[in-house]
């Protein structure tokens, strides 16, 4: 009797479910997004970069096929927010490292596709944020309007925030040379020190990360301050115990390079190389990637000192 009225009540819910407007087909739309949201940790477990490149353009298309007959699915909406940033950064720059001087057609190509999936991931991060009202209202107002609107967004915000952020910033960060991408850096900024004030060790010490990079890749007169990106990135380390292997990438590429402390560019890179390759077993794939970056760091030193 008992697991009969168990099994009615899942009836009963179930075809409230169904009569609340939800297709059968926007149903399993949602579910696959958990299996997908569930999923996804093992991309990043994956030991070679090169299936990981594969891979990652084939699970974004899938991810974008579902979100286009499930729009206002929040799952689909992060996911492809975190996954284009990931894949534009982990693969697409790493690319442009590598033909930077050897190749400036593929170099000009993979900038090219980055500064696009770059933007694709703001925009579906912006479509999960503005559900906020107040950041919504304030996106396109001045500064101080829009910090302001920003203290009303609490911890349930601090994904989309963070990998929003994450892609408006690398996309400034690719055009450099533009006075309007220029002009916007401070609302992406300001959304990363959001982040950081709610809750800066996630993804990692991604928030820190971000800030470091950020104060440590500007010359002082553009707003650099180099003591503040040595803090942010010294957090962003403890926080995992040096073992994302990104973070120590990201610290002498900026921070080193622009105090001009070869001895630290050497140290934080070798300190790559030397770690074991399963040091963190669910970011594997972002591990190797530092590997094969920190090598091409060390053996084109002389291009930055």
């Amino acid at each position: 009797m008992r697991h009969f009225r168990v099994v009615f009540s899942f009836l009963v819910i179930v075809s409230v479910y169904f009569q609340a407007s939800c297709t059968p087909k926007q149903i399993a739309s949602d579910i696959t997004s958990q299996i997908m949201k569930g999923g996804a940790p093992s991309f990043e477990m994956e030991s070679d970069v090169g299936i990981g490149e594969e891979a990652g353009l084939t699970m974004l298309k899938m991810m974008e096929t579902f979100q286009h007959d499930n729009p206002k699915n929040k799952n689909y909406l992060l996911l492809l927010s975190r996954s284009y940033a990931n894949y534009a950064f982990g693969f697409l720059e790493w690319n442009m490292q590598k033909y930077q001087d050897v190749d400036p057609e593929k170099y000009e190509l993979n900038k090219g596709r980055a500064q696009s999936f770059y933007l694709k991931g703001k925009d579906y991060g912006m479509r999960l944020l503005e559900r906020n009202a107040g950041f919504e209202k304030t996106i396109n107002k001045d500064l101080d309007s829009f910090k302001k609107s920003l203290k009303g967004m609490g911890r349930k915000f601090v994904p989309a925030l963070f990998f929003t952020a994450l892609n408006w910033g690398a996309y400034i960060n690719l055009n450099k040379d533009s006075p309007l991408a220029i002009a916007e850096f401070p609302k992406a900024e300001a959304m990363m020190e959001r982040v950081v004030q709610l809750d800066d060790n996630f993804f990692y010490g991604g928030p820190n990360m971000f800030m470091g990079f950020s104060f440590g890749s500007r010359p002082q007169m553009f707003g650099g301050n180099p003591q503040k990106s040595k803090e942010y990135f010294e957090k962003a380390l403890a926080a995992y115990q040096r073992k994302f292997l990104l973070a120590l990438v990201m610290y002498a590429q900026s921070y080193a390079v622009q105090t001009q402390d070869e001895a630290l560019y050497e140290s934080l890179l070798n300190e790559v190389l030397a770690a074991p390759n399963d040091i963190l077993p669910e970011q594997r794939l972002g591990n190797e990637i530092a590997k094969l970056r920190a090598r091409w760091l060390l053996d084109h030193k002389s291009n930055y000192f």
